[in-house]
């Protein structure tokens, strides 16, 4: 019997005897139950305890005896070697031996009595008995931590669910807890599956409610988050650590099989089952975005609703907290999901039957792909150097190609084809100077259709390649003053040093006659034929 239990026990002998109060005024003064008050008086009765105070040498131990008496038969039963029999209890269990049981103690302690000649106590009474002998001699020692503000998160699946009614059934989803331990506030949502990509999304939405991050992070040893469980070493997903390295957060695998390591969320998770899903138990949900409109209005009641302190958890959170926390990046990391792949001969690597670019070079290496919500990156390495970056194709069989990434013998082949050939040609030509620009329009409008031009024009920019845009531009100009609009003439004056044609021009004299006919002649003809 408890201390608790023998100070209750005078209480209660006390305001019968000396105060004289009826049962239920007793039960009711001390704040036990009336059938407590009965038995004890009963028994007092049967001891022959019935006036007040009591005599001075029964003490606590004499009134438990005098109250509730030892057992006779157990006198008269042979005591087990409790020693022995805890030792081997308590032994450290082999992967491949038998559990030994508490009803096997029993039989091979019931029958080494009997063979004695002696009496056994029954199973019921043996395991109470071993229960007391446990609880003296191995009870777990328990500490108390006092988590520093800001300084730990922990997270957990509740392992209770709710069930969504969906159009092939019923289907229970999964309910994740967040927890900051020194305010004790709570994040929880409803989750398809414990798959990384919803365990790790869950955890950027955990942090998006706290408004702020922690230091260090206490997570379970689920394959989500752990690919390796080792109690020195533990190896996380490699899309989990990237999470949090993007928000700075110092993952703490708990050990295997410890829950212990992160009570906090232990305590959480309770809470969530009693104040979340045991009231929600009777609504009929059909989606997950409905049941989380739910959980998140039992959320902020938990939150906000005072604790045995006096304040509620947001306030704790407000007051002591939030100033600790490191805040939030300025772009929320997004989701990506790895994948190993191959450059394909054209320097493409494939995704879901989509095809994306990489710079020449890396033909038939094995590249690493981060695919993401909206973009898909191409890696040398996981975590290495990033080659390339494309927006997510929808569609299937489609190419996604970066013209930097194009070998320069295959980019002609690309622009030709390009319904916008001719302004690309034309911003080459602007690239080069005025007067090429000039050349390179005019040439096109002297065609009958202005693709007749495309190779006259793209010739012009392959000379600026080799012999520079000033030299090119110039002999332009005078292609243009002579109207000389083929690629062929600009090799040619470039060949030459780039020097211009002059062309001397025409000494007509006209031989003196007096059949001369001026001005005059004409303007009194005017209008009739010669």
């Amino acid at each position: 019997m408890k201390r608790t239990d023998m100070i209750n026990i005078k209480d209660i002998l006390r305001h019968r005897y000396e105060l004289d109060l009826s049962r239920d005024e007793i039960a009711a003064a001390i704040g036990v139950s009336a059938g407590t008050v009965s038995n004890v008086l009963k028994r007092a009765a049967a001891a022959r305890l019935s006036s007040w105070p009591l005599a001075d040498d029964l003490d606590d131990e004499a009134l438990r005896a005098q109250l509730y008496p030892r057992n006779e038969r157990d006198s008269e039963t042979v005591q087990p070697d409790w020693d022995a029999l805890i030792e081997a209890y308590t032994a450290p269990r082999g992967r491949r031996r038998a559990r030994l049981t508490r009803r096997q103690l029993w039989i091979e302690y019931r029958d080494e009595v009997r063979a004695q000649g002696g009496a056994a106590y029954s199973y019921s009474r043996f395991c109470a008995l071993l229960k007391g002998q446990l609880a003296g001699r191995h009870a777990p020692t328990q500490m108390r931590f006092d988590y520093a503000p800001g300084l730990y998160g922990m997270s957990d699946f509740s392992g209770k669910t709710l069930p969504v009614h969906t159009a092939t059934g019923v289907v229970d989803v999964e309910i994740f807890v967040a927890v900051l331990p020194h305010s004790t506030l709570i994040y929880a949502e409803a989750l398809p599956d414990q798959t990384i990509c919803h365990w790790t999304m869950a955890h950027r939405r955990a942090l998006e409610y706290f408004g702020a991050s922690p230091g260090r992070w206490i997570i379970d040893n689920l394959k989500s988050g752990v690919t390796k469980a080792d109690r020195e070493e533990p190896h996380l997903n490699p899309s989990f650590r990237e999470f949090a390295k993007h928000y700075g957060l110092a993952i703490l695998p708990a050990r295997p099989k410890k829950p212990t390591d992160k009570g906090p969320a232990e305590a959480a998770v309770k809470a969530v089952q009693c104040r979340i899903l045991l009231p929600l138990r009777h609504e009929t949900f059909f989606s997950i975005g409905a049941m989380n409109a739910a959980i998140r209005r039992e959320l902020e009641q938990l939150n906000t609703t005072p604790m045995a302190k006096g304040e509620s958890r947001r306030a704790v959170f407000e007051a002591h907290e939030r100033a600790t926390l490191v805040p939030l990046p300025a772009h929320p990391w997004e989701w990506g999901a790895w994948h190993s792949r191959k450059v394909a001969p054209n320097g493409h690597v494939a995704f879901d039957r989509n095809h994306y670019s990489v710079p020449e070079g890396h033909i038939g290496r094995d590249v690493e792909v981060r695919v993401g919500e909206r973009m898909i990156e191409v890696f040398l390495d996981r975590g290495g150097e990033r080659i390339a970056v494309h927006r997510l194709k929808s569609g299937r069989n489609q190419y996604a190609t970066h013209p930097d990434h194009m070998p320069d013998r295959l980019k002609a082949v690309r622009d030709i084809r390009s319904p916008d050939y001719g302004d690309i040609l034309l911003a080459r030509a602007r690239r080069i100077g005025a007067n090429a620009l000039a050349w390179a329009e005019r040439c096109m409008a002297s065609r009958d259709f202005p693709e007749q031009a495309y190779t006259a024009v793209q010739g012009m920019s392959r000379l600026a390649e080799t012999h520079g845009d000033k030299r090119v531009d110039a002999v332009c100009a005078q292609a243009l003053s002579l109207n000389r609009l083929a690629s062929g003439y600009l090799r040619e004056r470039l060949k030459k040093g780039g020097k211009a044609v002059v062309r001397p021009e025409p000494q007509e004299t006209i031989p003196s006659h007096a059949n001369l006919r001026g001005p005059t002649y004409y303007a009194k003809n005017q209008g009739e034929k010669p």
